[in-house]
């Protein structure tokens, strides 16, 4: 089999998002005098433009509606370089939604999604498309239904393809299989580690190699203002966020995943990947797009030697 490696199929959420920013702290139960700002998101749509402005190809396998929103996404999509030969069109859903309330600091404050269309991503439809996606590498995001993230996973590890897969929540990361050999790269924060593990109480390095003993090849595990811990065959790394001044927290994660994702299709080590993935991840924190329209890989890499820090092994995490 040839493998593509030069290229990341993404395949999950595709979204219109709509951001409220609060003028003051919000307060539950009353109204809130907000600024409002309407773009395109969802964790997939945003990781395949993230590493198409990264200089890499992507492509995206989503579902949008048969409406005027849908197919702006789709023209979006073409204009950065993005595939779209494998985005179907349901007549039954509207485009899926995303909701962020941002307190006026741009973090988030309440999130609402409306991701119903989601479940026409069905094992079915992986198996229509997926003789092209086993010659790419994969990026998956946990809005897909749990079926076809299982029988993702299962054709992942027969065909032993290059999976990265990102939890999107608490509850959605449940979704996926407990057996995670297959996985490639699982990035997930410390709430949704707990959740998919089911221990409340356990430090961040035990959860990451819990999930790495679970069958997980590569562990990249994110602690908010303490960074991040990234775990593989070759050990643990840590890397300490980038203090930055942050106009909205909305796809930074996303951000993250690209940036790594690129590194490692350029051969980079994980700890060496993460380490862009961090900063993809500040300079996206510093603007008010989910997608940050002026990263490039000349700017992530100029950035990366003097902005990202390696916290010394056995540090405190």
């Amino acid at each position: 089999m040839h493998l593509d490696s030069g290229r990341v199929i993404c395949i999950g959420g595709a979204t219109v998002d709509r951001k409220y920013r609060a003028h003051e702290p919000v307060h539950l139960r009353t109204s809130n005098p907000v600024a409002s700002k309407r773009s395109f998101g969802g964790v997939a749509r945003n990781v395949a433009e993230n590493i198409a402005r990264l200089g890499a190809r992507s492509s995206l396998i989503s579902v949008l509606g048969q409406d005027e929103n849908g197919a702006a996404i789709r023209a979006g999509l073409m204009g950065l370089g993005i595939g779209t030969q494998h985005v179907a069109v349901s007549s039954d859903y509207a485009t899926a939604e995303y909701v962020a309330v941002l307190e006026p600091n741009g973090d988030l404050a309440l999130g609402l999604a409306d991701m119903a269309i989601f479940d026409a991503l069905t094992p079915s439809l992986l198996h229509q498309v997926w003789p092209e996606m086993s010659t790419s590498w994969i990026f998956a995001d946990c809005n897909l239904p749990s079926q076809t993230l299982h029988e993702l996973v299962n054709l992942a590890r027969r065909h032993s393809s290059m999976l990265a897969v990102d939890a999107v929540s608490m509850l959605k990361v449940r979704r996926l299989p407990h057996d995670l050999n297959g996985v490639g790269l699982l990035l997930l924060n410390l709430d949704e580690a707990q959740a998919l593990l089911g221990k409340f109480s356990a430090p961040p390095q035990e959860l990451a190699a819990a999930l790495l003993d679970a069958g997980a090849t590569r562990v990249v595990l994110t602690l908010g203002e303490g960074g991040l811990i990234a775990m593989d065959g070759l050990g643990l790394t840590r890397v300490e966020a980038i203090p930055v001044q942050i106009v909205d927290a909305t796809g930074a994660g996303d951000a993250l995943i690209a940036g790594t994702l690129v590194a490692m299709l350029r051969g980079r080590s994980l700890a060496e990947a993460v380490r862009m993935g961090t900063v993809a991840a500040a300079l996206t924190l510093e603007c008010p797009d989910s997608v940050r329209p002026d990263l490039s890989l000349d700017l992530l890499e100029s950035t990366v030697a003097r902005s990202v820090n390696q916290r010394p092994e056995g540090e405190p995490v």
